[in-house]
């Protein structure tokens, strides 16, 4: 469904929204487009899950509002959006959420998402980008995630994730509303977990290791997962509003296969400890081979991940054993 438009250009100078940006991935991206001198970041979060400390010192163009999608009033919403250029749409409930609360899953990230695009439309923005997941395409085994399959999701939150591309669509097609969507693999990185959220794999096992205590796999380990980090997913974040491509959705992924023994492997070396991988029993992950065919991110948008595992999982231990973000800078909450 490609189309080319007019290019959206540079953050630079722009006003922006970043929904969910006090989460992991997105005080990342908002540090980044302080970094590269966006004149105005809205970030709306609900900070249920997300720290306004995640932000660190950013500067007085950083507004946080707080907002949780599907719940507070629309006209709060689109008074926010007044003069928003390029938004970023991150703030979900996510894959945990949905198994002991659907209806709030369905709540945030289909009817809030649904209002958020038509004010947005409204407002007259002029680019979307949308945080989607692996989880919308369902499947468990098989070859590599292609953006032209079916997408099949079984749980809640991929459907959810599925129904908001194609939330974006309709407002494309009636509204002419341009729009990207990022089907983010698993990212990784510093600040993955905050408050409530789910903490990783990666962030369980480096606390287990700085304890003294060895690292824990279920199974056998061979389950097989696509890790990217989340400077890469941020880089690819930025230029899928900037890009003149538009209408598109892209696998945002290392695009290379990771067993979680060869993970744990790689977290015992950069971690510097002498330590040896215990087995538990098999969890739901057990035979699974989940990673993204990313050929067209890097075709289109010329983008591809630049962190090795290694070296990303490196900063990620050093932030695990080191500390916490710094105090917020912002105008208000």
């Amino acid at each position: 469904m490609t189309a080319a438009t007019k290019m959206f250009g540079s953050v630079r100078h722009r006003t922006l929204m970043v929904t969910g940006g006090c989460g992991f991935i997105g005080s990342h991206l908002v540090r980044a487009l302080v970094a590269r001198g966006a004149r105005r970041i809205v970030v709306l979060d609900s900070l249920r899950y997300g720290n306004p400390a995640n932000l660190g010192q950013t500067s007085a163009s950083v507004e946080v509002i707080r907002h949780q999608l599907g719940k507070d009033p629309p006209a709060d919403l689109a008074r926010a959006l007044a003069g928003v250029e390029g938004l970023f749409h991150l703030a979900a409930e996510k894959h945990n959420q949905s198994v002991d609360s659907p209806i709030e899953v369905l709540r945030s990230n289909v009817e809030g998402t649904h209002t958020l695009f038509d004010l947005a439309a409204a407002a007259g923005v002029k680019k979307v980008v949308f945080s989607s997941s692996l989880y919308a395409y369902g499947r468990l085994l098989g070859s590599p995630f292609s953006e032209d399959e079916v997408p099949r999701p079984t749980t809640v939150y991929g459907i959810s994730k599925l129904c908001g591309e194609h939330l974006l669509g309709h407002f494309a097609k009636t509204r002419g509303l341009p729009y990207n969507v990022l089907r983010y693999l698993f990212v990784y990185g510093p600040r993955q977990f905050a408050g409530m959220g789910y903490k990783s794999v990666i962030v369980k096992n480096g606390e287990r290791l700085l304890a003294g205590d060895p690292p824990v796999i279920f199974g056998d380990g061979k389950q097989t997962l696509d890790y990217v980090y989340v400077d890469d997913v941020v880089d690819a974040t930025i230029r899928a509003l900037e890009s003149d491509i538009s209408n598109e959705t892209f696998n945002i992924g290392s695009g290379q296969p990771t067993s979680i023994e060869q993970l744990i492997s790689t977290l015992i070396a950069v971690s510097k400890r002498s330590a040896t991988a215990v087995h538990e029993p098999p969890d739901w992950t057990a035979g699974s081979f989940r990673v993204g065919n990313v050929d067209k991110a890097r075709r289109l948008l010329g983008w591809s991940a630049a962190t090795s595992l290694a070296e990303g999982l490196a900063r990620t231990f050093e932030w695990t054993a080191s500390g916490r973000a710094q105090p917020l800078q912002t105008q208000k909450l």
